[in-house]
Protein backbone atom coordinates (compact mmCIF):
# COMPACT_ATOMS: atom_id res chain seq x y z
CA UNK A 1 0.00 0.00 0.00
CA UNK A 2 2.96 2.30 0.91
CA UNK A 3 4.32 1.86 -2.85
CA UNK A 4 0.58 2.85 -4.16
CA UNK A 5 0.64 6.27 -1.95
CA UNK A 6 4.00 7.14 -3.26
CA UNK A 7 3.39 6.71 -6.49
CA UNK A 8 0.12 8.93 -6.37
CA UNK A 9 2.10 11.17 -4.34
CA UNK A 10 4.88 11.73 -7.35
CA UNK A 11 2.29 11.27 -9.94
CA UNK A 12 0.02 14.77 -8.15
CA UNK A 13 3.90 16.82 -7.70
CA UNK A 14 4.38 15.61 -10.93
CA UNK A 15 0.63 17.13 -12.70
CA UNK A 16 1.30 20.60 -10.21
CA UNK A 17 4.38 21.20 -11.82
CA UNK A 18 3.67 20.75 -15.23
CA UNK A 19 0.52 23.15 -14.46
CA UNK A 20 2.98 25.59 -12.60
CA UNK A 21 5.34 25.60 -15.92
CA UNK A 22 2.63 26.39 -18.25
CA UNK A 23 1.47 29.27 -15.56
CA UNK A 24 4.90 30.90 -15.90
CA UNK A 25 5.13 30.71 -19.47
CA UNK A 26 1.62 32.08 -20.01
CA UNK A 27 2.67 35.00 -16.96
CA UNK A 28 5.36 35.60 -19.06
CA UNK A 29 3.95 36.24 -22.27
CA UNK A 30 1.32 38.82 -20.20
CA UNK A 31 3.64 40.69 -18.42
CA UNK A 32 5.74 41.69 -21.80
CA UNK A 33 2.38 42.85 -23.02
CA UNK A 34 2.05 44.94 -20.03
CA UNK A 35 5.02 46.19 -20.21
CA UNK A 36 4.62 47.54 -23.71
CA UNK A 37 1.18 49.17 -22.39
CA UNK A 38 2.88 50.70 -19.52
CA UNK A 39 5.44 52.14 -21.82
CA UNK A 40 3.36 53.12 -23.97
CA UNK A 41 0.92 54.85 -21.34
CA UNK A 42 4.33 56.13 -19.97
CA UNK A 43 5.85 57.54 -22.94
CA UNK A 44 1.85 59.37 -23.50
CA UNK A 45 1.82 61.28 -19.83
CA UNK A 46 5.71 62.48 -20.70
CA UNK A 47 4.47 64.33 -24.11
CA UNK A 48 0.76 64.91 -23.28
CA UNK A 49 1.16 68.39 -21.34
CA UNK A 50 1.83 70.28 -23.97
CA UNK A 51 -0.06 72.52 -26.51
CA UNK A 52 1.18 73.24 -29.88
CA UNK A 53 3.75 71.36 -31.88
CA UNK A 54 4.59 68.95 -28.84
CA UNK A 55 0.93 68.08 -28.26
CA UNK A 56 0.39 67.82 -31.77
CA UNK A 57 3.39 65.54 -32.17
CA UNK A 58 2.65 63.27 -29.11
CA UNK A 59 -0.83 62.73 -30.85
CA UNK A 60 0.26 61.73 -34.17
CA UNK A 61 2.84 59.61 -32.00
CA UNK A 62 -0.07 58.26 -30.50
CA UNK A 63 -2.41 57.64 -33.75
CA UNK A 64 0.78 55.67 -35.10
CA UNK A 65 1.29 53.65 -32.73
CA UNK A 66 -2.01 52.42 -32.46
CA UNK A 67 -2.16 52.26 -36.43
CA UNK A 68 0.94 49.58 -35.90
CA UNK A 69 -0.28 47.41 -33.29
CA UNK A 70 -3.28 46.51 -35.39
CA UNK A 71 -1.28 46.65 -38.89
CA UNK A 72 -1.10 42.82 -40.11
CA UNK A 73 2.81 43.61 -40.81
CA UNK A 74 3.19 44.01 -36.42
CA UNK A 75 2.34 40.48 -36.13
CA UNK A 76 4.27 38.96 -38.62
CA UNK A 77 7.01 40.79 -36.71
CA UNK A 78 6.32 39.56 -33.61
CA UNK A 79 6.11 36.15 -34.76
CA UNK A 80 9.37 36.37 -37.20
CA UNK A 81 11.54 38.38 -34.10
CA UNK A 82 11.90 35.18 -31.96
CA UNK A 83 12.41 33.16 -34.71
CA UNK A 84 15.03 35.67 -36.12
CA UNK A 85 16.99 36.46 -32.63
CA UNK A 86 17.36 32.49 -32.03
CA UNK A 87 18.87 31.92 -35.19
CA UNK A 88 21.26 35.09 -34.76
CA UNK A 89 22.36 33.40 -31.70
CA UNK A 90 22.92 30.43 -33.05
CA UNK A 91 24.86 31.23 -36.28
CA UNK A 92 25.70 35.06 -35.93
CA UNK A 93 28.59 35.38 -38.90
CA UNK A 94 26.03 33.21 -41.37
CA UNK A 95 23.08 35.70 -39.89
CA UNK A 96 25.44 38.96 -40.70
CA UNK A 97 26.52 37.26 -44.06
CA UNK A 98 22.37 37.27 -45.05
CA UNK A 99 21.43 40.46 -43.76
CA UNK A 100 24.72 42.14 -45.81
CA UNK A 101 23.41 39.98 -48.90
CA UNK A 102 19.86 41.28 -48.66
CA UNK A 103 20.82 44.90 -47.74
CA UNK A 104 22.89 44.85 -51.38
CA UNK A 105 20.33 43.36 -53.47
CA UNK A 106 18.03 46.07 -52.17
CA UNK A 107 20.12 48.67 -53.17
CA UNK A 108 21.03 47.37 -56.02
CA UNK A 109 17.21 47.01 -57.14
CA UNK A 110 16.02 49.94 -55.82
CA UNK A 111 12.10 49.10 -55.12
CA UNK A 112 11.42 52.33 -54.00
CA UNK A 113 11.88 53.93 -57.73
CA UNK A 114 9.24 51.25 -58.71
CA UNK A 115 5.77 53.32 -57.08
CA UNK A 116 5.71 56.98 -57.27
CA UNK A 117 5.15 59.44 -54.32
CA UNK A 118 1.50 60.28 -56.30
CA UNK A 119 1.00 56.59 -56.10
CA UNK A 120 1.72 56.47 -52.82
CA UNK A 121 -0.38 59.00 -51.36
CA UNK A 122 -3.49 57.69 -53.33
CA UNK A 123 -2.75 54.12 -52.02
CA UNK A 124 -2.84 56.14 -48.55
CA UNK A 125 -5.68 57.97 -48.93
CA UNK A 126 -7.64 54.93 -50.22
CA UNK A 127 -6.59 53.37 -47.28
CA UNK A 128 -9.52 51.54 -44.97
CA UNK A 129 -7.69 52.50 -42.01
CA UNK A 130 -7.33 56.00 -42.46
CA UNK A 131 -10.52 56.91 -40.86
CA UNK A 132 -9.36 54.69 -37.58
CA UNK A 133 -5.97 56.46 -37.56
CA UNK A 134 -7.42 60.13 -38.10
CA UNK A 135 -10.11 58.78 -35.26
CA UNK A 136 -7.16 57.96 -33.58
CA UNK A 137 -5.47 61.42 -33.27
CA UNK A 138 -8.51 63.49 -32.84
CA UNK A 139 -9.02 60.92 -29.38
CA UNK A 140 -5.90 61.38 -28.47
CA UNK A 141 -6.75 64.12 -26.39
CA UNK A 142 -8.44 62.63 -24.07
CA UNK A 143 -6.50 59.21 -23.74
CA UNK A 144 -5.36 59.73 -20.33
CA UNK A 145 -8.47 60.51 -18.93
CA UNK A 146 -10.35 57.65 -20.93
CA UNK A 147 -7.86 54.56 -19.42
CA UNK A 148 -7.48 56.31 -15.88
CA UNK A 149 -8.75 54.41 -13.19
CA UNK A 150 -12.04 55.28 -11.45
CA UNK A 151 -11.58 57.37 -8.26
CA UNK A 152 -13.27 56.16 -5.30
Amino acid sequence: MSDAADKLARSRLAIVDHIQRRERRHEGAESSRAHERAQDEQDWEQSEHGYGPAGWFASLKHAAGAWWRSHPAHLGLEIATPMLSSYAARKPAQFLGIAAALGAVVMIARPWRLISVTGLVVALVKSSQLSSVVMSAMSAADFKRDHEPPRR
